[in-house]
């Protein structure tokens, strides 16, 4: 959820709606579908342990027991759920090209030509390639973004709350290295050893251990941002008090969907 926050295609495709209740809508549709839709998979683990495929005992992980249940199918259904899933990573890399695109229009604010987007997005996919020729864990991968994000979400989304509209960028940066700190600190205490305590940073362990580890990681992080956010917040009002001058507070602007749909299409046009 934390990481979703940052993935530039679902912001491309909230700023293109026609109107708010679009966005609503299709927001509301969107959810149903991927809540059922990861009910689904999810269920193959209880699935395999029930039919005695797969157990806790096994040298397959349990991330891989879809496959278990998969192997034993029909290979016209093994075929079809091929297809299926070569379709979902060239969507997936087509919404990154998208996102590549949408960012550096935003950075280059639409100077720089379409020629010169379409190498520097060429450029950019070489290291990408290359890595993934090296075949790393993915799943340890997706995990650094996600502890990365869950470590910088809050305090960004705490800002826009009309009621916390007092706290600014500099109080969501203090939140954001806080609560990645803090994530060294809680494994500091709970491994018992500095050294393989900041290592929890890396999650090099992977998702799964045999202690609680990660999940300390992944809710020492948010939790640490959130309290050193308010932190730095009321520093500075102690500074502002200290000097007579009042602490700057930011008003909220609407900012309608329907005025960037227009532009939206366009950069996804790129």
């Amino acid at each position: 959820m934390f990481s979703s926050m940052f993935h530039q295609g679902f912001w491309q495709r909230a700023f293109s709606s026609k109107s708010n209740r679009d966005l609503k809508i299709g927001s509301y549709i969107g959810s149903i579908i991927i809540f059922v839709l990861f009910f689904i998979v999810g269920m193959a683990g209880p699935l395999a342990a029930w039919s005695g495929l797969w157990s806790a005992d096994s040298d397959v992980p349990g991330s891989s027991t879809f496959f278990v249940i998969l192997a034993t199918m029909p290979e016209w259904l093994v075929a079809v759920t091929l297809v299926l899933v070569t379709c979902l990573g060239c969507s997936a890399v087509d919404t990154e090209i998208c996102s590549l695109a949408g960012s550096i229009y935003d950075l280059t604010r639409n100077k720089l030509n379409l020629v010169y987007t379409r190498v520097m997005i060429v450029v950019l996919m070489v290291p990408i390639v290359i890595i993934a020729f090296k075949s790393p864990d993915i799943l340890q991968i997706f995990l650094l973004a996600d502890l990365l994000s869950s470590s910088i979400v809050l305090p960004i989304m705490v800002g826009l709350i009309p009621k916390f509209n007092y706290i600014n960028e500099f109080d969501a940066l203090v939140g954001a290295v806080s609560g990645l700190l803090s994530i060294g600190v809680f494994g500091t205490i709970y491994l018992g050893s500095s050294s393989e305590g900041w290592k929890l940073l890396l999650l090099e362990g992977g998702l799964y251990t045999e202690d609680n580890r990660v999940l300390g990681a992944f809710l020492v992080s948010p939790i640490g941002s959130i309290i050193f956010t308010f932190v730095s917040s009321f520093a500075r009002w102690v500074y502002y008090s200290m000097r007579g001058i009042q602490m700057p507070r930011y008003n909220r602007k609407s900012y309608p969907t329907e005025n960037f749909a227009d532009s939206s299409i366009n950069r996804q046009s790129i």
